[in-house]
């Protein structure tokens, strides 16, 4: 819907989408020119567009969105690419994820000069800030803190079988991090056979289409769910019946997938434990003082790179005012030049010139501050 330059009646001008393990952010330009309620009227847009590509209720988007404007927007994009806003302080992949959305905006030609920009130095400050402070050493991400915990309940990975729903990165990180700390009894499980397949030739692990689930379940030790379903996949039936044949061994279930891919009543289930994001962000939070630490380093790298932008940005609008004065001022200045001319026939070439250039620099030096100051 939303094409960068293109003639629509609508405020937004300029889309971009930065979905995260537990957020969806839409950052958005709009044109308020014509607006009475410039901000309403963009709100209410951005609502529509995620209630018609996601078919959630329009109530239900109103309760649960935050909205940030103007400085707020650049403050907090830039926090959120140095790390300072993700669930474990000073993670990794967010930059990675705030470069994917900038990209993504550029392909599908609903960012513009504004919203690029504004990624650019929100990604330039991501990099400074794991670069000249630590806020990125010894951080761990989600997955990481997900295979921590399990190791805590289960001691050890030996002959554990793990059974992995969803084929992105989360699942790539935990399988990464579980093959490190001796685990080698892989099942990926995706909607699609290939992506499985390809995950789990990378961690010489089984691939499995979800239709397998009902096998699979009995056989896990440990469930890891972080797919990027809309819906419950794992239900408290399918997990109780799981159980129901193997009464004597627990089972771990991590859902780190947002929303949840398992139902919260699993944890009534004997045998079944259960952590979701919001069990992991705790446990991660102790683990944080040496980046907690670096936060007033990375903020000083906030604020320069906001400043940095907002002139930029600031810039933008006085451009055409600068553009303007500076073509009055040559019209003037060649009038009364041509003016001159007529008063002084007699005048030679050589001194003509000398003219000209005092004329030249009368108007720089004039519009020199204006310039400035705007």
């Amino acid at each position: 819907r939303f094409r960068c330059g293109s003639d629509t009646p609508w405020s937004v001008v300029e889309l971009s989408i930065l979905s995260t393990c537990n957020r969806t952010e839409v950052y958005a330009f709009c044109d308020t020119g014509t607006r009475p309620t410039p901000g309403e009227d963009s709100r209410a847009e951005i609502l529509q567009f995620i209630q018609d590509a996601r078919q959630v209720e329009s109530q239900e988007l109103e309760k649960l969105a935050r909205w940030k404007t103007g400085p707020e927007v650049v403050n907090h994009l830039t926090r959120v690419a140095c790390g300072l806003e993700s669930l474990v302080l000073g993670e990794p992949q967010i930059l990675g994820q705030v470069g994917d959305a900038m990209r993504l905006g550029l392909i599908m030609n609903s960012s513009g000069p504004v919203l690029t920009r504004l990624f650019q130095s929100a990604i330039r400050a991501g990099r400074r800030a794991r670069t000249e402070t630590q806020i990125g050493h010894h951080s761990m991400n989600i997955a990481t803190v997900a295979v921590n915990t399990v190791e805590r309940e289960l001691g050890t990975f030996e002959g554990k079988t793990v059974v992995v729903l969803g084929a992105g990165e989360m699942a790539d990180l935990a399988l990464s991090q579980l093959q490190k700390k001796g685990a080698a009894d892989f099942r990926i499980v995706n909607r699609t056979i290939a992506k499985a397949k390809e995950l789990a030739g990378k961690y010489n692990g089984a691939a499995c289409v979800f239709e397998q689930i009902g096998q699979l379940l009995p056989q896990a030790d440990i469930l890891i769910a972080s797919t990027g379903a809309p819906h419950t996949l794992v239900t408290h039936e399918m997990l109780e019946f799981a159980m129901q044949k193997r009464p004597s061994r627990p089972m771990m279930v991590l859902d780190i997938a947002v929303p949840r891919d398992v139902e919260t009543t699993v944890e009534q289930i004997p045998g079944v434990t259960r952590c979701d994001i919001d069990d992991l962000q705790m446990v991660a939070g102790n683990s944080t003082l040496l980046r907690r630490q670096q936060i007033p380093h990375v903020e000083e790298i906030v604020e320069i790179e906001n400043d940095r932008f907002l002139q930029w940005f600031r810039s933008i609008g006085v451009e055409d005012t600068i553009c303007s004065l500076r073509r009055k001022a040559d019209e003037i200045r060649d009038s009364e030049l041509a003016r001159l001319s007529s008063l002084l026939p007699e005048l030679d070439q050589e001194s003509w010139q000398v003219v000209e250039k005092f004329a030249d620099s009368l108007v720089n030096k004039l519009l020199h501050d204006p310039t400035v100051q705007m």
